[in-house]
């Protein structure tokens, strides 16, 4: 099981894999890549604020990032997956495998219709695509986050947007107790 608490260390270790990288998403786009440590810091100051449940968590954050406006796909994708992350997490304190899978499968689904809406871009979708598959097969939920993490690594390696990058760095601190 993960604790409530524990997500909201690991989304703050997610925060700041994405923080960290931003020298690496703006040089892959200057405007995409500070949008994303902006969607980062969003998250993070929501995560610190939030003190709910593990879905008011998702749900904090994701209201935090909506609020950045603008027309960025980045920013679309990032409310969709949060989105997604919120309507499957549980309404309590409590995280198991099951429901790590279900997360992951639901935010994919949330962020297929903004790419069918024309609201984000393929690219981390595909990503995400990847990283589903590989939570799908995972152990446990602790071996979840870092299959999630490997996956999204993989999914990326030579790309240069910014907002697959972005994804990556996140799971990779995510994996991060």
């Amino acid at each position: 099981m993960v604790s409530r608490d524990d997500l909201a260390v690991r989304l703050f270790h997610a925060t700041m894999g994405v923080i960290t990288s931003e020298d690496e998403l703006v040089q892959a786009d200057a405007a995409g890549g500070r949008a994303m440590t902006d969607v980062a810091s969003a998250v993070s100051a929501a995560v610190a604020a939030s003190d709910g449940s593990i879905r008011k968590l998702f749900e904090d954050a994701s209201l935090s990032v909506s609020r950045l406006g603008g027309d960025d796909s980045g920013v679309s994708f990032w409310v969709a997956w949060l989105d997604g992350l919120a309507a499957a997490s549980p309404d309590g304190d409590e995280l198991d495998l099951e429901g790590v899978r279900t997360l992951f499968d639901q935010a994919l689904d949330d962020v297929t219709r903004a790419l069918a809406a024309g609201l984000c871009n393929v690219a981390p979708t595909d990503v995400l695509a990847v990283v589903s598959v590989a939570v799908s097969s995972s152990d446990d939920e602790l071996d979840a986050f870092d299959d999630a993490a490997d996956a999204a690594e993989e999914a990326t390696s030579g790309t240069d947007d910014p907002v697959s990058l972005s994804v990556a760095r996140f799971l990779r601190g995510l994996a991060q107790a």
